[in-house]
């Protein structure tokens, strides 16, 4: 009897197979660890403030699987629960950590074609989800479509968009999104003009991209050196870009704002402007997703998942929460 409870005991505490939306079956992934930063990041019990955003969560991510990691992009799904695509076409589900446990969540090693056997073979390096169907929006590298997963991953449609082929290999769309006004957002990594380290290509659909249509055009104006690697938009409407610059000294990461999404529009030059700096070398790294959401006080909270890049000697899986001013 003593070994049935014994037994009965590890069974509880073994964490559970994400089941709140019906997916696939998973991989079989090695748990997923969350190690909280955020006590040894305060100082003297006050939040570490960067800009017009403080950090309010912390956590790095580890799990024994080695194909673990390489997050380039973030979405929140309507349970509130987060979504991240790595650049090895994983996909990961995971519970908030913010929210009182137990965590769960929900992996697959390689994002298949309707799950035929036919795997993706480019870098997913965007997503976005339709918070009134579920469905998954990814946009990859070095390959003239999109793909459209249903929200159980269980099926999927290729969107065929040519105009992504002009954006090299390694720089294509890195910022996807969904815009509450039904409009779909994408921004080119790559530089708009060779004589400005400011200025990327955006493209504007007037809803989900249709096969073959063409977008309209603008320029995202960033500060100097820093590519768009992320957009989201906060639920007051505002849009937010992410930003990263490689230096020497490793990477550098700024979150800008654009205050009225209208100001994205065919033709239109926008100026992205910086509100936070995350340069503080205990949580700097590189930094490639980002999603917003609303708090239960009314704010928003900016969340960046950062891309280790198979480098887990140099570079860390993290996890940040920041509250919005």
């Amino acid at each position: 009897m003593r070994r049935i409870a014994l037994f009965l005991l590890i069974l509880a505490l073994v964490p559970a197979i994400y089941v709140r939306q019906h997916l696939p079956p998973p991989s079989p992934y090695r748990p997923v660890i969350y190690h909280d930063l955020l006590p040894g990041l305060r100082a003297a019990g006050h939040d570490p403030r960067y800009g017009a955003l403080t950090l309010t969560g912390a956590w790095q991510l580890t799990s024994a699987n080695p194909d673990f990691g390489n997050f380039s992009a973030l979405a929140v799904r309507s349970s509130g629960d987060l979504l991240a695509v790595s650049d090895r076409n994983a996909v990961m589900v995971f519970s908030r950590p913010d929210r009182p446990g137990p965590w769960h969540t929900w992996q697959r090693d390689t994002i298949r074609q309707a799950w035929r056997g036919q795997e993706i073979d480019t870098d997913s390096e965007s997503v976005s989800v339709d918070p009134r169907s579920g469905n998954v929006l990814i946009g990859y590298e070095g390959t003239p479509r999109f793909h459209l997963f249903s929200a159980d991953f269980t099926h999927d449609r290729k969107i065929a968009a040519p105009v992504l082929m002009e954006w090299p290999n390694n720089q294509g769309p890195e910022s996807l999104r969904q815009l509450a006004d039904g409009r779909t957002v994408a921004i080119g990594e790559v530089y708009a003009h060779w004589w400005s380290r400011r200025r990327h290509t955006g493209l504007i659909w007037p809803g989900l991209p249709r096969p073959n249509q063409a977008p309209a055009r603008f320029e995202l104006i960033m500060p100097e050196g820093y590519r768009p690697v992320e957009l989201a938009q906060a639920p007051d409407g505002r849009l937010l870009v992410l930003g990263r610059k490689f230096t020497l000294g490793g990477f550098r990461t700024v979150v800008t704002l654009v205050a009225d999404p209208r100001a994205i529009r065919p033709g239109a030059q926008v100026e992205a402007q910086p509100i936070a700096w995350i340069d503080d070398p205990r949580i700097r790294d590189n930094y490639e997703g980002m999603v917003a959401t609303p708090e239960a006080d009314g704010s928003t909270a900016i969340w960046l998942i950062s891309d280790s890049n198979q480098m887990v000697w140099l570079q860390r899986t993290l996890l940040l929460k920041l509250k919005l001013s």
